[in-house]
């Protein structure tokens, strides 16, 4: 209910633009600043999740916005938008499929989209008109290389090399004790990283609902931990490890791409993504690890 109510008080739009679920992208583009007086008139912003544009006329004002051959593609004004079903842009780009409302139009246009071999940027630009005066809308387009694939290899070496060492050592308490550790990292890694797409603005609702299932699941994994004993904490690990890896490998485009799209840092984000796969792989191996020495023991009940 509450979700829906904020989407009633957001502003009425035109547009083929939704709120996605991607994590990252590998081209981003922005706006320049307008002249001061095109500024009292229109409001113009990219979207990073899919480079969509978006303009609103501001009250008391109109913006005509032309087409890829030249002709009028859309009318912004306080009367709403007006589509001409007449464009060719406007056919391409889906907007006769629209039922506009308010003075918002956001579409994918072409003039932001696409980088040759061997250019990492590039200028855009989409013709208006504004108030009756001819002006050009532009900016930049650039891509965003992502960070090399050893970089992560390397961060969860050292949990790979403390899991192979209590796989061979086969010391009873120590794994115990590493299944909590690494599981309990794992978790912290996947609630950062749900925390953190969860309040960016280009996610959806359904973003909240994985949060919240993450952290309902892990919050009892915690109390089993935190009031278990012996093999009972280290099954817990292990399952929060679990589930902290299963998460993060639904995040892998984080590692693979160069924006991402969360409220922390990039660095921040990749880093949560790479402890919750590192460290809920970790707590996996050496919880079935522990349940194997149980059943190899021939334990009849859990200590």
């Amino acid at each position: 209910m509450f979700v829906a109510v904020v989407a009633l008080l957001g502003p009425p739009q035109a547009g083929a633009h939704l709120r996605s679920g991607v994590l990252a992208v590998d081209y981003l583009a922005d706006v320049s600043p307008p002249e001061a007086r095109v500024r009292a008139a229109l409001v113009a912003r990219v979207y990073e999740s899919d480079l969509a544009l978006g303009l609103t006329a501001r009250s008391g004002h109109s913006v005509v916005v032309f087409g890829y051959l030249g002709e009028p593609l859309a009318r912004l004004s306080s009367a709403g938008v007006v589509v001409n079903r007449a464009s060719p842009t406007a056919a391409s780009a889906g907007l006769l499929r629209l039922q506009p409302r308010g003075s918002t139009l956001i579409w994918h246009d072409s003039r932001l989209r696409g980088l040759r071999p061997g250019v990492s940027r590039r200028k855009w630009s989409v013709p208006l008109l504004v108030d009756g005066r001819r002006v050009p809308l532009t900016g930049e387009l650039w891509r965003v290389h992502p960070p090399s694939e050893w970089l992560w290899l390397a961060f969860g070496l050292p949990f790979t090399l403390a899991t192979a060492l209590l796989l061979l050592v086969r010391r009873t308490d120590w794994t115990r004790r590493a299944s909590v550790a690494f599981g309990l990292g794992g978790g912290a890694g996947m609630i950062a990283t749900g925390l953190g797409f969860a309040l960016d603005s280009y996610a959806g609702g359904g973003r909240w609902i994985e949060l919240a299932n993450e952290l309902a699941l892990a919050l009892a994994g915690i109390a089993v931990i935190v009031r278990g004993s012996g093999n009972v904490r280290a099954f817990a690990g292990g399952a929060l490890g679990l589930l902290a890896l299963s998460v993060g490998l639904t995040k892998l485009p984080v590692l693979l791409h160069g924006a991402v799209l969360s409220v922390w840092p990039a660095a921040s984000a990749r880093i949560a993504v790479a402890l919750s796969i590192w460290a809920g792989g970790a707590a996996t191996a050496l919880g079935l690890l522990t349940f194997e020495d149980v059943l190899q023991k021939g334990e009849t009940r859990l200590r």
